[in-house]
């Protein structure tokens, strides 16, 4: 008589005896097996791709796009006057998606007095430091400048820091993150001011009591774009 507590295993025996059920038993361990091994890799490549953009590990290149603003002015000034000349840089001057890297300005003049053989005067320039938002500590600025023989006087003030227009290597896990630095808005705007002055050098007994210079200021603007 069987024990009613014992566990009947004679149903296992005749099924392990059946070969088409071992086939097909066989089949679905192979079947189990193929689709862990599958999703087993689909989940390792899955997790390497999040922990790249966790990790900020992919590697992207910031390349600009330039485009140059000019504006323009003439100023006469006075023998041993100083004169400032003022140009308002507003947003309006910008392309949509544009930002002011920096301003090279250059003074150009001759001798005006029309007097024959006349010396060239001399023409001093200085960047006035005021509210205008602009780097102006960094190394690259050419913030003063003078001429006694009538050749152009050539500034410059970086407005956007770091911007040089080369491409820079970043590193970031999307294209908002590693354009950040790159389209802070404000920098450059505001009123660029230059100081200039004249001393007159004059023939004797002849009058050469002032000079005619011109003011162009170029704007750097740029729209940056990033491709990995």
């Amino acid at each position: 008589m069987q024990d009613k507590n014992s566990l009947d295993m004679s149903g296992l025996g005749e099924l392990l005896d059946d070969s088409t059920a071992n086939k097909i038993t066989a089949g679905l361990v192979v079947f189990f097996l193929v689709f862990l091994g599958i999703n087993t890799l689909d989940l390792v490549s899955n997790n390497d791709k999040v922990r790249i953009i966790l990790d900020g590990d992919l590697e992207w290149t910031i390349s600009f796009e330039e485009e140059i603003v000019t504006l323009s002015d003439s100023v006469i000034i006075g023998d041993g006057d100083t004169g400032i000349v003022n140009f308002m840089i507003e947003e309006s001057l910008l392309t949509e998606g544009y930002y002011i890297g920096g301003f090279s300005i250059q003074l150009t003049y001759g001798e005006t007095s029309g007097i024959p053989a006349d010396p060239i005067d001399s023409v001093f320039a200085t960047l006035v430091q005021n509210e205008l938002v602009a780097k102006w500590d960094d190394e690259n600025n050419t913030k003063s400048g003078s001429s006694t023989d009538g050749s152009a006087i050539d500034l410059y003030l970086r407005a956007y820091d770091g911007y040089d227009g080369s491409d820079k290597n970043m590193t970031g896990y999307n294209e908002i993150q590693v354009l950040e630095p790159w389209v802070v808005a404000g920098q450059g705007l505001g009123q660029l001011s230059l100081e200039v002055s004249v001393e007159t050098n004059a023939l004797p007994f002849t009058s050469d009591n002032e000079e005619e210079i011109n003011i162009t200021v170029s704007i750097t603007t740029f729209k940056p774009t990033a491709i990995n």
